[in-house]
């Protein structure tokens, strides 16, 4: 068999070297198709300006941003501001007062919530009056002319219409209110904000509110019980109002826990979140409410007046010791329900008697020791409880960023 070269060349029986190129013989021409013709060669019109091809870099050899050679796989977007970023929270390692940090960035969100707030709170007084009226119409029609016209018999007319079980039932339910009102208040700083109106951790924690309970209740029943033994205005018959005793245990715990929502949560997250220091936040924040928190309950004397506002900053140190308002709601409710419910079971009720926060300062003595006692227990019980914010992706970026040296020109020799 023999082999033929390229349009019948014969091949000449040796064997070519496989390394070396092949060449066609001296004069040989490759045989066309009948009427082929090669393809023409378009010449540039001199008029036209000249276009690099495609693919090839811009003049000067600079690539302009986003240029990528033809062919190359394009580069991946540049990554984009989340559109609910102005909203994220918590930024990490925020106390339970600055949860809301940077409020110089949420000003919008913050009178937002406000507004809610305030909505939440003229509705419990809506309620409350509602439940109050009828009792204060009773009141009135069996009141004197002369009574009413008196402004402390008129006083003394609505503290009793307060003090019968609807009044208090109508009380209790006007703060519990501001349970839902904080969390859907801090709702309004974005996704998952609302969690945060009752602890660090963005949920509430029974768990701490049952080892707080065990710690606390015992200091509280036996700091009570001294101090109404002690209070000669309250006369200890045995006559109860059972109506009294059963609002009084099924409601306190809201009405105590929906004034830690109201004070210890929603005004110190809205004031603390404007401080950039934790601990100034979280300590003035708590001694200007828990100074506002004695004036709302309107006592004369000026030591029952620091008394209740020791109270109030008492419980916004545990809620900056534990990071949530779990242990504050069980002191507040201890101390609610010890005082509430021995009054209830002689026939009066503690809106009438006003016990314990007393006109002397023995009684301002006695409750910095129960609420000293109380915040030791917490804090050496509790080492474990989260205290500061984990954060949220992306927060960190609202916070004020500390500003970079200014490069320094360094001589040359």
């Amino acid at each position: 068999m023999s082999w033929s070269g390229p349009q019948g060349q014969p091949h000449d029986g040796q064997p070519q070297d496989a390394r070396q190129p092949w060449q066609a013989p001296q004069g040989w021409q490759p045989q066309q198709p009948q009427g082929w013709q090669p393809y023409p060669v378009q010449q540039p019109h001199q008029d036209q300006p000249w276009k690099a091809p495609v693919g090839a870099p811009p003049a000067g050899g600079y690539a302009g941003p986003g240029w990528t050679p033809y062919g190359a796989p394009a580069a991946p977007p540049a990554p984009q501001k989340p559109a609910l970023l102005a909203a994220a929270l918590p930024a990490p390692e925020q106390v339970y007062a600055q949860a809301l940090r940077p409020l110089p960035r949420r000003t919008g969100r913050w009178f937002l919530a406000w507004a809610i707030a305030i909505g939440f709170f003229f509705g419990g007084q809506i309620v409350a009056g509602a439940l109050l009226m009828p009792a204060l119409v009773d009141a009135m029609l069996s009141a004197g002319p002369a009574q009413l016209q008196d402004p402390s018999a008129a006083t003394e007319l609505v503290l009793e219409a307060v003090a019968s079980p609807l009044g208090m039932l109508g009380v209790n339910l006007s703060w519990a209110a501001m349970i839902p009102g904080a969390i859907v208040a801090t709702a309004a700083f974005g996704p998952r904000a609302a969690g945060y109106a009752s602890s660090v951790v963005g949920r509430w924690r029974w768990g701490l509110v049952g080892r707080s309970a065990i710690v606390i209740v015992p200091i509280f029943a036996l700091y009570i019980g001294l101090s109404l033994s002690m209070d000669r205005s309250i006369e200890w018959t045995w006559d109860p109002n059972w109506a009294l005793v059963a609002i009084v245990l099924l409601t306190t715990p809201l009405q105590a826990t929906g004034e830690e929502f109201a004070f210890r949560g929603f005004l110190t997250q809205m004031l603390g979140g404007w401080i950039r220091n934790p601990w100034a936040a979280s300590l003035i924040t708590g001694a200007g409410i828990g100074l506002l928190f004695g004036l709302a309950h309107g006592h004369t004397a000026i030591s029952a007046t620091l008394q209740l506002a020791l109270v109030g900053f008492a419980c916004s140190m545990l809620t900056f010791r534990t990071g949530g308002l779990e242990a504050a709601s069980v002191l507040h409710t201890a101390n609610n329900v010890f005082i509430m419910v021995p009054l209830a079971l002689t026939g009066q009720s503690a809106f009438s008697a006003q016990p314990v926060a007393g006109e002397d300062w023995l009684s301002l003595g006695l409750a910095a020791l129960a609420l000293g006692l109380a915040y030791a227990a917490v804090h050496f019980t509790m080492p474990r409880a989260q205290r500061r914010t984990s954060g949220a992706p992306g927060a960190e970026l609202l916070l004020p960023q500390p500003r970079l040296a200014p490069p320094v020109a360094v001589p040359t020799s």
